[in-house]
């Protein structure tokens, strides 16, 4: 293995936990005029959203705000760490490990969303779904028409579900599951439904078996989906 692929995925990886840090802070609080002046200083202090080098031996106070911070942030660049550096193994110094490593991130950024605010937002969708169809065009990925085909079937199931469930599923993992049959193509999608519906219903179980949640509590679906569609990047890219 290649010391310096590793070291980049390492730098890389750390970057981008800082990044998710960013928009789980900002985004979901970006339309609301109430939370403008927090967006702001927040958008200031960039290096705040990078807590590893300080974290721990500061005992989670900011050096730039002075702010407590949670462990979601560490977790979350320690997350972002280890999976680049898996998928570096697994793919290799390719242009696919660039891509792969930009999809992770998006989908790591919408699952710590949705677990803390259980919301999938617009203001991601709409731009990952223009950048997804401008790699289609490139090698290593699934071509425009896969690509094209993956979305539509995916949002397609994905909406006549939450037409049946009657608002068991937002509109919100109905275009999410659009992004992620862009990303897989068909027939990957198919994979990355399946994947993601077993791993949520496990998910549930789990909360109902341990009364952490009833049959009436909203659960984020989105992360589930979002595993599913990387366990499909994983086999794709094998």
């Amino acid at each position: 293995m290649n010391f310096g692929l590793v070291l980049s995925a390492i730098l890389s990886g750390w970057i981008g936990g800082g990044l998710v840090n960013w928009a789980a802070d900002i985004l979901p609080r970006i339309r609301d005029r109430q939370e403008k002046p927090a967006v702001e200083s927040a958008t200031r202090s960039l290096a705040h959203h990078w807590t590893l080098p300080w974290y721990f031996f500061r005992r989670g106070i900011c050096p730039h705000c002075h702010e407590r911070l949670g462990r979601r942030s560490p977790t979350v660049e320690i997350v972002s760490i280890g999976l680049f550096v898996l998928m570096a193994v697994h793919w290799g110094a390719t242009p696919t490990l660039a891509i792969a490593w930009l999809y992770g991130l998006f989908l790591l950024a919408v699952t710590v969303i949705d677990f803390e605010h259980h919301r999938v937002l617009n203001i991601m969708l709409a731009p990952a779904a223009i950048v997804v169809a401008g790699l289609s065009l490139l090698p290593g990925v699934p071509q425009p028409l896969d690509m094209l085909l993956g979305g539509a079937v995916g949002f397609g199931v994905f909406l006549l579900l939450a037409i049946i469930g009657r608002g068991a599923l937002g509109m919100g993992d109905v275009k999410l599951v659009g992004v992620i049959g862009m990303m897989v193509g068909y027939p990957g999608v198919l994979t990355a439904l399946a994947v993601g519906a077993i791993l949520g219903a496990v998910g549930a179980l789990v909360l109902l078996a341990s009364r952490r949640a009833t049959r009436k509590t909203a659960i984020a679906y989105a992360p589930y989906l979002a595993a599913g569609a990387m366990i499909t990047l994983w086999t794709l890219g094998g």
